[in-house]
Parts: C-alpha cells; sequence; structure tokens
C-alpha cells in the first residue's frame, strides 16, 4: 500500500462524492488544490478497499462512490488495505530516504512507474536508482548504513553499485549520473536531477524505450500502463532532449513503441485498450514530429 496521508484520503473520497461520479482525477485535483498524480494515487487506494469505482464514459475516467464512508472509517480501511509487493515497500522506503536527505536521486524503471501509476501491477525482482556523483557515497551510505542492505561486487558494465536486502532477496542497482552501455555513459541525467530533484514519469518511460533489450512481457507492460498517466507535451521535451544527447538511443524509441503497441493489443482489455491506444498515437504523432523536424533542420544545415 502506497504512504498515504489519511486527511487528505478522506478530502479525496469526499470530492468523489460531492461531484456525484462526473469527477475524473484532473477535476478532483482542482478542487483540492494538487496534483492530478497524487489524486490517482489516492485513488487507487480507495478503488483497491472497494470505496469508490472507476466508470468509463467514452475516452474518459470518472469515479463514483461504491461504498459509503464515515470519517472514522478511513483508519480502518488504511489498516486493512492490501499491502503492496515486498519490493516496491522498499521502493518507497529507498523515494522516501531520498527525499528526507535531499539528495539528488531518483528511482528509475519499474518502481518509479508502480509508485506513479496507481494501476501499474506487474512485480518486479529488483530496485533501480539513478544518482548524482557528488551524492552517490551518501546514497550508497544510507542503503548500507540506514536500511541495512548488503553491497555486492558488481557483475557487469551498467551498474555502478549493486545491494540486496539480507532476507528479502531483493536487489538494488545505482546507475551515477545516468544510464550506461558496455561501460559507457549514454544518456546523463545529472542536470535533470539537479536542476528538478527527481525525474519525472517522461523520463522514465522514454529511458525504458531506449533500452538496448525491450522485453514483451516486461518493459512493454510497464509502458504500455503509463500512457494514459504522460504528459504528452513533456514527453515530447524528454525526446527531445534524448534525441540531442544520443541519437542512437532515439531511434529505439519508435521501434520499441511498436512492440508497446501490439502488447496493447493483444493483452488489455477492451476499456484498458481504447484509453492506452489513444495516448500511444499520441506519443507517436510526437516522436514522429520530432523526428521529422530534425531530419528538415539536417537538410538546411547541409545546404
Amino acid at each position: 500500500m502506497i504512504q498515504v496521508d489519511r486527511e487528505l484520503l478522506w478530502k479525496v473520497y469526499t470530492a468523489v462524492r460531492v461531484l456525484g461520479g462526473k469527477g475524473g482525477s484532473s477535476r478532483i485535483a482542482e478542487l483540492l488544490g494538487v496534483s492530478p498524480r497524487t489524486v490517482q494515487r489516492y485513488l487507487s487506494v480507495l478503488v483497491k478497499a472497494g470505496a469508490v469505482e472507476p466508470v468509463r464514459s467514452g475516452m474518459r475516467v470518472y469515479y463514483r462512490v461504491a461504498k459509503p464512508l464515515t470519517e472514522g472509517d478511513i483508519e480502518e480501511l488504511l489498516k486493512n488495505s492490501q499491502k503492496d509487493a515486498r519490493v516496491y515497500e522498499l521502493a518507497r522506503q529507498i523515494k522516501n530516504m531520498i527525499g528526507e536527505a535531499g539528495i539528488w536521486a531518483d528511482l528509475i524503471g519499474a518502481c518509479k512507474i508502480h509508485l506513479v501509476v496507481p494501476n501499474h501491477s506487474r512485480v518486479t525482482r529488483d530496485i533501480d536508482v539513478v544518482v548524482v556523483r557528488e551524492h552517490s557515497k551518501v546514497l550508497t551510505s544510507l542503503l548500507k548504513y540506514g536500511l541495512s542492505l548488503v553491497q555486492e561486487p558488481v557483475a557487469g558494465v551498467h551498474v555502478d553499485y549493486r545491494f540486496e536486502h539480507p532476507v528479502e532477496g531483493v536487489k538494488v542497482d545505482v546507475v551515477v549520473d545516468g544510464f550506461r552501455e558496455d561501460g559507457k555513459l549514454v544518456w546523463n541525467l545529472a542536470s535533470v536531477l539537479r536542476r528538478r530533484g527527481e525525474l519525472t514519469l517522461e523520463h522514465v518511460v522514454v529511458a525504458k524505450l531506449a533500452r538496448r533489450s525491450f522485453e514483451y512481457r516486461s518493459d512493454a507492460y510497464d509502458v504500455a500502463v503509463a500512457l494514459p498517466h504522460l504528459s504528452v507535451s513533456v514527453f515530447g521535451e524528454v525526446y527531445r532532449e534524448l534525441k540531442n544527447s544520443n541519437p542512437e538511443l532515439a531511434r529505439r524509441v519508435g521501434k520499441h513503441l511498436e512492440i508497446v503497441k501490439s502488447y496493447i493489443d493483444n493483452e488489455f482489455a477492451e476499456d484498458e485498450r481504447a484509453l492506452a491506444t489513444k495516448a500511444l498515437k499520441r506519443v507517436k504523432e510526437i516522436v514522429k514530429n520530432a523526428d521529422q523536424g530534425s531530419n528538415t533542420l539536417t537538410l538546411r544545415q547541409r545546404a
């Protein structure tokens, strides 16, 4: 279960009740003055508890009360909510620790997507973290001494530090500054972390799509379920960042989006498929426009 504020959870439930089944996450966020993603995370708690249910109308998702609650019921609801997989509980601990220490670092991969996207349900086997170089020693010390993780020798050229939970067997891989392939830094995200303090969901999804090895059952699912929660404009900005930084990695994105399309077509239920397909179409258009703009610029430069 995601860590939630009891008062805000009650406010989200109250907003759903007041809107009478005609409010989506964006409308609720507007009423409460918080981000839509925060509302989506809190709605997921209420949906899992059976207190609220989603209602689809065309391409939109609204929420309505499924079970009346009193303010006093919220505490019991939190106690009885089903706990998340252990790997995600540990990921939240790491995320909270990063925030409390003020470290320029963030989760990446499936764990980041899971903590942001309410309906992400795939259980991964490890936790991935990216950190700026100047904070790497602080982070690794906190993992070792704050969470009692055991440091292991790094087997490979893609990871700078590797830890393991001594009981759960969960792996925690730490990369410094950004993503590596064959020992070479291929996408430096340190400037983003220094500027924002964390990565956006769009950074994580673009990074997934730029992987050399992109798997149907894992990576395609992660991207597919995240698509309806993306800001298309931010995705476009991040894709152009990657394209300017490493065109070779950027060329993989379009190819891997076709794998995502296949996953959506073959694996998603009809209602899920409609939302994901619409979002995928918009993302593919952004990628196409960015690529065409880049090609036009190249031709002008040659002329």
